[in-house]
Formats: structure tokens, C-alpha cells, sequence
């Protein structure tokens, strides 16, 4: 039975739900609404990935879900507990294929850790003169990966965002999912540290922002504020000591250059303006390649043309809005998403 907060939240968001903003923009915005009637999601690491639970004001379990690292396992837990209505939790659960491979993606790297691989993956199918595009797909992402003469190499299954995307393509290339898995084998895992030390990760929403804790041991050892689930989350993990220096270091150079300052206003979460300015980038027949040079890279083209390139850490939705929001040929392009991207 579905309860009476599950019931407020999912009548305050039925009309703002928009499959515009995609599977990363419909969770920040559930997530927003339910912190502000009192409850938060948690994630813990394990070998196969992360569990989430979705707690109510009164600190009842009320959703609780998988996934291959924390934003799909919240927005899979809000899907079972119920905060979507029907139709709409029909179409998430189709733009969640992700999870089919939850424990491939696991056996490359595991314990809910994404960018890792997935920036090798980009470093290897780049150095061998391919490429790899983000596209729409219903409610999610889509990553395919190419050759050196554009012939797709695979397919991955509709995702929760372009990083998921390019996590869960990987065991459908299985010669390039080895090799990585060879690469990263005995590599420093810091999902591992924390499930092998039961560390609790609690997200939330505080004046218009992403906040998430770290607890361990019952003591909050952790905190951050910022402008998505993950930035957040890595952030948090940084100010509890357990994620290493360069990470910190990267972030702060990457929030010094920003062109959107999307934390410093709170004017809107980075899944929602990623998805939004994708969708119009593509009406307008401009395909966007993510790859990785010290930063995630998001370059945006028509045919060979590139029409705008922008950096980001952890995700290539902030790429892609570092893109629009420093080229001019990419503001013409754009329609509706245009006001995200103005400085």
C-alpha cells in the first residue's frame, strides 16, 4: 500500500513531470519535492552495485531500489515506491535497461564506481580512432560506440544519463570491457572502502541544491552541497577524507571555470538542463561525442563540423552545458534551453 507521503509527493509532481528533462532532471525534481516535505533517499555500496532507500518524514522506508551507482538506484527506488503515476513509471522503467547489466557492468569495476571505467573506455575507443556519441532515448541516454570509418561497435541500453549510458555499453563490446577490466584490476576502489566500512550517503535537497551527508558508524563524517546527485556526492565524499586529493583539486578548478555557476544560482539542476539542451540540439540534427582529456569532453557537430566543445568532471551533461553556454554557433542552435545556458 502506498503511503500518504509517497501520495502528497507524487500529487505535487504529477504536473511538472516532463520526459523533456529526462530520467537525471524527473529524479532531482522528486527529490526535491520529497526533502521538502521531510524525507531524503541513502545509498550503500556493494560488490554489484547500489542499494537505495527512500525514507519518509518519519524515517519509514517508503521505495527501495538498485542500480549501477546512486542517481539510477534513487530514481529505481522511487519508481517502486510509487511516487510516479502509472504511465509515467512505465515509461521510466523502460528508460531504466541499465540494470539488465548491473552485474556485467559490476565484474569491470564494481561497488557502484562508474567514472573510472567509463573514462577508460573513452581513452581506448578514442586511441583507436573511433568515437562515442550520447543520444535521446525515450526518457534516458543512449551511448553508442564507433570505429575509426563510423561503424557502430555497440549499442548500449537506455540509461539514466550519459556516464550510465557509457557504464552499461561496455559489456556489449566484450574485447574492450577485458581489456579495462585488466587495467583496473587491483586499482584503488573507494565504493569498496565504503562498503567494506558500512558508509552511509543521504541526499537531499537544502535552499535549492543537491546535499548530501556521509555517515559512518552513526556520525556524519561528510558533507556538501551542489548542483547534481553525483558532483554532490563525490564532493561529500572528498570532505569526509575518503575520496583521494586529485578529485577535490579537479572540482575546484572545474567550479572556478563554470560559464552557468548553476550551484551558485540553484536556477536548475544539471540532469534537467543536460537532457533539455540534448533534445534541442538534436532536433536541430547536431550529435554530440563525449570523450575524456583530463575532463569529461562533450563536443557538439554537425556532420564533421564542430559547432561548440566545453569540459566537465563527472558527467558529460555538464560538458555539454560548459559547451553551450561558450559558443556562440551552439546558443543559435538552441531553443527552449537557451535561458539555461546564459551567463
Amino acid at each position: 500500500m502506498v503511503s500518504k507521503f509517497v501520495l502528497n509527493v507524487r500529487e505535487k509532481v504529477k504536473d511538472s513531470i516532463d520526459i523533456d528533462e529526462g530520467n537525471c532532471g524527473t529524479c532531482h525534481r522528486v527529490l526535491r519535492e520529497l526533502s521538502e516535505q521531510g524525507g531524503y533517499a541513502s545509498c550503500w555500496e556493494r560488490p554489484d552495485g547500489i542499494r537505495a532507500k527512500i525514507y519518509d518524514n518519519k524515517g519509514n522506508v517508503v521505495g527501495e531500489g538498485e542500480g549501477i551507482t546512486w542517481p539510477p538506484a534513487i530514481l529505481f527506488a522511487m519508481v517502486e515506491g510509487g511516487f510516479f503515476e502509472p504511465d509515467v513509471e512505465e515509461e521510466l522503467v523502460r528508460s531504466l535497461q541499465c540494470i539488465i547489466d548491473m552485474e556485467k557492468v559490476a565484474r569491470i569495476y564494481g561497488y557502484g564506481r562508474v567514472v573510472t571505467p567509463v573514462a577508460a573506455a573513452y581513452k581506448e575507443v578514442w586511441g583507436e580512432g573511433g568515437h562515442v556519441e550520447i543520444r535521446r532515448n525515450r526518457w534516458g541516454i543512449e551511448v553508442v560506440f564507433y570505429d575509426s570509418e563510423c561503424g557502430e561497435i555497440a549499442v548500449g541500453p537506455i540509461s539514466y544519463c550519459p556516464t550510465c549510458g557509457t557504464a552499461a555499453a561496455l559489456p556489449r563490446y566484450p574485447e574492450l570491457a577485458e581489456r579495462i577490466r585488466e587495467q583496473l584490476k587491483g586499482a584503488h576502489n573507494t565504493g569498496k572502502d565504503k562498503y567494506e566500512r558500512d558508509i552511509e550517503t543521504r541526499f537531499m535537497y537544502k535552499r535549492g541544491r543537491v546535499y548530501v551527508e556521509i555517515y559512518e558508524r552513526g556520525e556524519r563524517t561528510g558533507r556538501s552541497m551542489a548542483c547534481c546527485i553525483a558532483y554532490t556526492a563525490v564532493k561529500a565524499e572528498i570532505n569526509a577524507g575518503i575520496a583521494g586529493p586529485k578529485w577535490g583539486a579537479l572540482f575546484r578548478e572545474y567550479c572556478r571555470v563554470c560559464p552557468v555557476k548553476l550551484c551558485r544560482s540553484a536556477k536548475s539542476d544539471m540532469g534537467r538542463a543536460g537532457n533539455l539542451i540534448i533534445s534541442d540540439l538534436e532536433q536541430q540534427e547536431l550529435n554530440t561525442d563525449v570523450g575524456i582529456n583530463t575532463y569529461v569532453t562533450a563536443q557538439v557537430r554537425r556532420d564533421k563540423e564542430i559547432m561548440g566543445q566545453g569540459i566537465g568532471t563527472v558527467c558529460a551533461f555538464s560538458s555539454l552545458l560548459n559547451a553551450a553556454a561558450r559558443s556562440v554557433k551552439l546558443k543559435s542552435e538552441l531553443g527552449s534551453s537557451r535561458e539555461l545556458v546564459e551567463e
